[in-house]
């Protein structure tokens, strides 16, 4: 079985989806889309009779986003039979209408879950702005689009007729349900583990943060106050906490803060009670959801830049400090052998050299021939050593005839010491390679190519150099024993953790494949510059 490991994140986790675990996550979507839909139509209000936010419908979007499409069926069933017992149990329509509006259910999560897949190509993890932008566009406005006009068509088929205010409101509460209820499902989930091992004084920052925005919610949509002091108290209050929610706890923080506040502001909207309550019922609803909206794209969409931040952040100087642990082992490796190898020859030839002259005192005539001969032999082999780690340090091949001839000639070199077969091919031009892409492809190379001579028992190697599009390429392929690609990648052996750190220094990717018995492929992607910036 064919092992690969690159340097690139992995996916995150998602709901369990097989045995008792994938029966109990579709008996929970099935409970809490019965409580969701529960709050929805405590929500409601006049005189679309539909919820401002459609909290069971973000709800199940979230649960379909976190587990395979094989399970999806299980989990829509349960959250299509909720929605029906939810209806019948409160007499909003026959069994038949009940029905088609669980069908209904089904097919806007399964249309918005599959074209997130297919857009997103993985996974949805609402963590780069780039992923929070397509979840705008294909879910938030494509999703809402398509669920308020199935929305409008299957009332209007039943007889209850439709009109473009049922569309407009349903549509923001879509809209607002995507915004505020699916991602902090999804990243409930997601960060659970994080969440857990998060310390005591997180925690209480968490339910401070909670219980400041239940009584800022409570002052400025309660109506105890005046109308006057009710604006004021929703420009003074909600801003700066939900600024803290998203500064402090991120994508996680700031979604779940909006659907409290979306909540509370619903419902005592639907009441006649904060600010959005001196209208008709159609324009406070839209006022409420309007204000929802405009709050929450730019808190989202600051939360997940300033988690990006952090994140690359932390991976920096992650780096940095693999690189300096790298270069420390690198220059142990180097004194050592200086040591152990130079250091001795150099003592070997200092002892004849004392030898020698004693000699030369005690018969002043010519000295003898075979004690030159040995010292001018050992003399050489320290030169030839000398010049064996100045080349390993700073090849001359690489600076004056460029990194395609560098590498021949390294492979050559190898060849002659180890009788390695080492083919090198090079279709490209690479006179134009940057100094430091051609240095870090050389070290990348010269590891390898020692790799397979100290450990594959590899009879040949290849070495392919080439450029794909804007990226140059480097493959270094053996037919030997192959090897654990998840001890040699970073966090295991020397040379391949330098090759990384390399790699990734100058904007690439480093990639190890390896099938036991077959061989090994370590393959380096990195961009090249435009021309304008070269």
């Amino acid at each position: 079985m064919e092992t690969t490991e690159s340097v690139s994140r992995p996916l995150p986790r998602v709901l369990p989806n097989s045995g008792l675990a994938g029966a109990a996550v579709v008996l929970a979507t099935g409970l809490a889309t019965l409580m969701a839909q529960y709050v929805a139509f405590l929500t409601w209000v006049p005189p679309a009779q539909i919820s401002t936010v459609w909290v069971p419908g973000g709800l199940v979007l979230a649960v379909t986003l976190l587990i395979e499409p094989r399970r999806w069926p299980g989990v829509l069933i349960a959250a299509a039979t909720a929605v029906a017992l939810l209806y019948l149990t409160m007499r909003m329509g026959s069994v038949f209408e009940a029905g088609v509006f669980g069908l209904l259910y089904c097919v806007q999560t399964v249309a918005v879950a599959t074209m997130l897949r297919v857009v997103l190509r993985r996974p949805l993890a609402l963590v780069t702005l780039p992923e929070f932008l397509t979840y705008l566009a294909v879910a938030v406005v494509g999703g809402s689009l398509l669920g308020s006009s199935l929305f409008l068509g299957t009332t209007r088929a039943l007889g209850y007729g439709g009109s473009f205010l049922l569309w407009r409101t349903f549509a923001l509460s879509v809209m607002l349900a995507y915004l505020t209820m699916t991602p902090t499902v999804v990243h409930l989930v997601r960060e659970a583990d994080r969440i857990r091992r998060a310390p005591v004084r997180r925690w209480l920052e968490a339910g401070v943060l909670a219980l400041l925005l239940v009584l800022a919610d409570g002052l400025v949509f309660s109506g105890l106050a005046s109308r006057s002091l009710t604006w004021v108290g929703l420009a003074m209050t909600l801003p700066p906490l939900l600024f803290w929610s998203a500064t402090r706890f991120g994508s996680l923080g700031a979604s779940a803060s909006l659907l409290l506040v979306s909540l509370i502001a619903t419902y005592s909207t639907g009441h006649g009670l904060g600010p959005f309550s001196d209208q008709s019922p159609s324009d406070n609803t839209l006022s409420v959801q309007l204000f929802i909206l405009g709050a929450g794209v730019p808190l989202l969409g600051l939360a997940i830049v300033l988690s990006e931040q952090r994140r690359t952040k932390a991976a920096l100087e992650l780096s940095y400090n693999r690189l300096i642990t790298v270069r420390e082992e690198e220059a142990t490796r180097i004194a050592r052998e200086l040591h152990d190898d130079v250091g001795q020859r150099v003592a070997l030839l200092s002892i004849g050299l004392s030898r020698l002259r004693h000699a030369t005192r005690e018969d002043p005539g010519p000295a003898r021939g075979p004690d030159l001969g040995q010292l001018q032999e050992q003399t050489s082999a320290i030169a030839r050593t000398l010049r064996q780690i100045s080349h390993q340090l700073h090849p001359a091949a690489l600076e004056h005839a460029g990194l395609g001839a560098a590498l021949q000639l390294m492979g050559e070199e190898v060849s002659r010491a180890t009788g390695l077969d080492v083919r090198f091919l090079n279709h490209d031009d690479d006179s134009a390679v940057p100094s430091e892409i051609a240095l870090c492809l050389y070290r990348v190379a010269q590891e390898a190519v020692n790799n397979v001579v100290r450990h594959s028992g590899a009879p040949s190697v290849t070495m392919w150099l080439r450029q794909e599009g804007t990226d140059l390429v480097l493959e270094v392929t053996d037919d030997g024993r192959g090897m654990d690609v998840a001890g040699a990648m970073p966090g295991g052996g020397l040379g391949l953790r330098s090759a990384t750190e390399r790699v990734r220094a100058v904007g690439g990717v480093l990639t190890v494949e390896s099938t036991p018995g077959v061989g090994t492929t370590i393959r380096a992607v990195i961009p090249l510059p435009e021309a304008d910036d070269a």
